[in-house]
């Protein structure tokens, strides 16, 4: 099989091999490096006091987000398109699976998503920057728009704006965390915190930690969808993905034992902002405002992430006949899937001004790990089939990623499914509104 040169030329109306591997672990990690990790470890200290338990937990969480992760690179290796699940569905599960998946990822969870995260970036920067107006839906929509023009006047200023932000972002929570630690001295949380080995044995607590843990982790898929832009991507998708957790899970097991140390178990338990709250234990009230920018910046960056990869989705639907032909239209000029990214922006935007969305997507976010399962059960079927053999990049262990995902996604959904039936349901039903969707298109279509 011949490797595709960086400088390959693409044939008009397609995207370009532009991407990088610093750009592919800039994707990754700012996309995941969100919100979350802002207040998640306060569930984690609920579910384990010990801060070596507590650390466990989020190496256990990251190696199950790089099994995931490792099942979407291989994949990616071998399917190196445009359009990441979409692409595996089609060639394994079939168009109709294909085509659920997209336009549900394209009109509902990403631009959901995207939203969620823009409404948190305008709630820090009033206290980041004190003197700007309260508008947080006007804030929110603008940060929207900003990564909406950055990723639509060229694929580099948006990758560049990508490494500048998660640059940004993984450096200052390292510095805070051990700024804070050296100036406190580290006590208050150590001396209650019993054993450093005790695990809280409620499964309530223990599944919502999980579950909480999971979803900081959550995003690493999105990198895949640009693949048809990475260049080498069977050898950098797979490296990014190595890299990229192991630099968010020392990280975030950093957040977590900062936490841990400078708090006492019970005051960290039961904080909604966990990691400022950390941080002022250690340096001051002062730095407050600090963590505030922090999360700003933060969440522009995973806004800017899902915004560049999200938008090549519709393209890539398009591409193969199964959406709208006008998204797969690439700007003559910038170079850009400018349509099918006016839309994810204009989807986000509604979001962002509706009542509902947070319950859309709460609803939604049940059939993520139904999607994930399904790329592990696609990596199955490819290796099967020698598809894209011979593969620059392999998933390490062989079986044990797609086992891993395949047994997180039954237990996820199972257990969610348990705890909330009537959420389950919604879910499945949204999910099979894109039958008839799918009829239509046909019909329209002519096929």
């Amino acid at each position: 099989m011949s490797r595709e040169s960086p400088t390959a030329s693409v044939p008009s109306g397609q995207l370009k091999r532009q991407l990088g591997l610093w750009d592919a672990i800039a994707i990754f990690v700012g996309i995941i490096l969100g919100s979350g990790i802002f207040w998640t470890p306060a569930q984690v200290a609920g579910a384990a006091p010990g801060v070596l338990a507590a650390a466990g937990l989020w190496l256990v969480g990251g190696l199950v987000a790089a099994c995931g992760a490792f099942c979407y690179a291989e994949c990616g290796a071998r399917l190196p398109r445009t359009g990441g699940f979409y692409v595996f569905y089609r060639e394994v599960h079939g168009e109709l699976v294909a085509f659920i998946g997209g336009w549900a990822a394209l009109l509902i969870t990403y631009p959901a998503s995207i939203a969620v995260i823009a409404l948190i970036f305008s709630e820090y920067l009033s206290e980041a920057l004190p003197f700007l107006p309260e508008e947080p839906k006007v804030s929110a929509a603008g940060a929207i728009l900003i990564a909406g023009f950055l990723n639509t006047v060229g694929v580099r200023r948006g990758a560049m704006a990508q490494r500048i932000l998660t640059g940004v972002k993984v450096s200052a929570i390292v510095m805070l965390c051990v700024a804070a630690l050296a100036t406190s001295g580290g006590s208050a949380g150590m001396e209650k915190s019993g054993s450093l080995l005790t695990v809280v044995g409620d499964p309530k607590i223990m599944l919502a930690a999980l579950v909480g843990l999971l979803w900081t982790y959550d995003g690493w898929s999105d990198v895949t969808l640009v693949a048809g832009e990475i260049r080498r991507p069977g050898r950098n998708i797979g490296r990014a993905v190595i890299l990229g957790t192991s630099i968010l899970v020392i990280v975030y097991v950093m957040v977590q034992v900062s936490v841990q140390t400078l708090l006492p178990p019970d005051e960290a338990a039961a904080s909604s902002r966990v990691f400022a709250d950390a941080v002022q234990s250690g340096l001051g009230d002062g730095a407050g405002r600090a963590v505030a920018i922090l999360i700003v910046v933060s969440t522009l960056g995973s806004i800017n992430g899902i915004v560049l990869t999200a938008s090549r989705l519709g393209y890539a639907m398009a591409r193969d006949g199964t959406f709208l032909p006008w998204f797969g239209q690439v700007h003559p000029r910038w170079g850009t899937p400018a349509r099918s990214l006016s839309v994810l922006v204009a989807a986000s935007l509604f979001y962002v001004f509706s009542s509902d969305f947070r319950k859309l997507l709460f609803v939604f976010s049940f059939s993520v790990w139904i999607f994930y399962g399904l790329t592990a059960v696609a990596l199955v079927v490819l290796r099967k089939r020698g598809v894209g053999e011979p593969v620059e990049w392999r998933a390490p262990g062989g079986w044990i990623a797609p086992i891993v995902v395949l047994v997180t996604a039954t237990a996820m959904t199972s257990g969610l499914a348990y705890q909330d039936p009537g959420t389950a349901a919604k879910s499945i039903a949204l999910l099979a509104i894109g039958l008839p969707v799918y009829g239509a298109w046909r019909w329209i279509r002519g096929s």
